[in-house]
């Protein structure tokens, strides 16, 4: 008999599990460990203790009830996911201590937490005073690192992209969507190989396309900025596989798997190094210092990205088949969950 997993995030829609990649990753590695996987988003679902065997939860708030209602039938419970509010340097003091309680709480009804980079492995360290307890583990994201991987990079253009769930504002900004537009007006109007580029804009709209909008409106690049709202899997590759910079200067980020598929496609990705991106990029990108003014990194920026050739870009492909191929966390989850 299968093993039946309830795998459970509190989404809006039950669709993004099969459209955010994150979620369906996992739930194929699972499903490729042999375990039968129905999800859901129902807290409630999890008190029909005869369907399932395990809960495998994403994050660490509302997973939190998941964990004691698995926990009351004897379940396994595990946790996985970024943790944005565990870092002071990002999140509002309320917020952090919110997010710290929760964690903790969340770790005391768990089998295991694991974790998803090495920033949140250094934040939960500093809420139990410096020690990693034994129910941590740590795995980063997998991607299908060979769907991504651009075999004739002459065939790129200069197009730019991004990937943001574009539901609310607050993403938007956190993601640093409007800071990447003035970038690429910056670069269109004073560089001349930038004069037919586009930047497209990948993700499901919502009130911070609205947002972005105004601020396309602003800077004068209407002609210039595609929305292709939410996309088959394929399309988006293809995307990635044909733009020539990938933008992705957020606030924060948990691991930051669209940027590690930019980088395998061999984009030149322009990143903040905000929490898992020192993970998903490492040292093969280029990095803007978002807290300070950017408007005068703009030109070191060019400057960079002249001098990046095949043989950099490669060496970032290398480094995601190296470290967040699917088989890595097939393997994490083998030892975690199986032992």
């Amino acid at each position: 008999m299968k093993k039946k997993v309830f795998f459970y995030s509190s989404v809006s829609d039950v669709k993004l599990f099969t459209t955010q990649m994150f979620y369906k990753t996992d739930i194929d590695i699972l499903r490729g460990l042999d375990f039968e996987v129905n999800v859901t988003n129902k807290i409630f679902d999890f008190l029909f203790f005869w369907k399932y065997d395990i809960a495998f939860i994403y994050f660490y708030k509302y997973g939190f009830f998941v964990s004691l209602i698995s926990g009351f039938f004897g379940k396994k419970v595990y946790f996985t996911g970024g943790i944005d509010d565990l870092d002071e340097a990002y999140t509002t003091h309320r917020k952090y201590l919110i997010q710290k309680y929760f964690f903790k709480l969340c770790y005391f009804f768990s089998n295991s937490c694991i974790l998803v980079s090495s920033t949140d492995k250094e934040n939960v360290m500093k809420i139990f005073n410096g020690v990693l307890p034994k129910k941590i583990k740590t795995s980063f994201h997998a991607i299908q690192v060979e769907n991504f991987l651009c075999h004739n990079i002459k065939d790129k253009g200069y197009d730019f992209s991004t990937i943001v769930w574009m539901g609310g504002k607050e993403n938007v900004v956190r993601k640093g969507v409007d800071k990447s537009l003035e970038l690429f007006k910056y670069l269109v109007e004073n560089f001349p190989e930038y004069s037919n580029s586009k930047f497209i804009i990948i993700g499901r709209k919502g009130s911070g396309t609205d947002y972005l909008k105004e601020i396309i409106m602003h800077l004068d690049i209407n002609e210039k900025v595609v929305f292709t709202g939410e996309v088959d899997e394929n399309v988006k590759i293809n995307i990635l596989k044909m733009s020539k910079i990938y933008m992705q200067l957020s606030k924060y980020e948990g691991f930051g798997v669209a940027a590690a598929e930019a980088l395998a496609a061999q984009n030149i990705v322009i990143n903040s190094g905000k929490g898992g991106l020192k993970d998903s990029v490492g040292s093969f990108g280029i990095q803007v210092n978002i807290d300070e003014d950017i408007y005068k990194q703009f030109s070191t920026v060019h400057e960079k990205i002249i001098k990046v050739d095949d043989e950099f870009l490669k060496s970032g492909e290398q480094y995601i088949i190296n470290n967040f191929s699917y088989d890595i966390r097939m393997n994490d989850f083998k030892k975690i969950l199986l032992r």
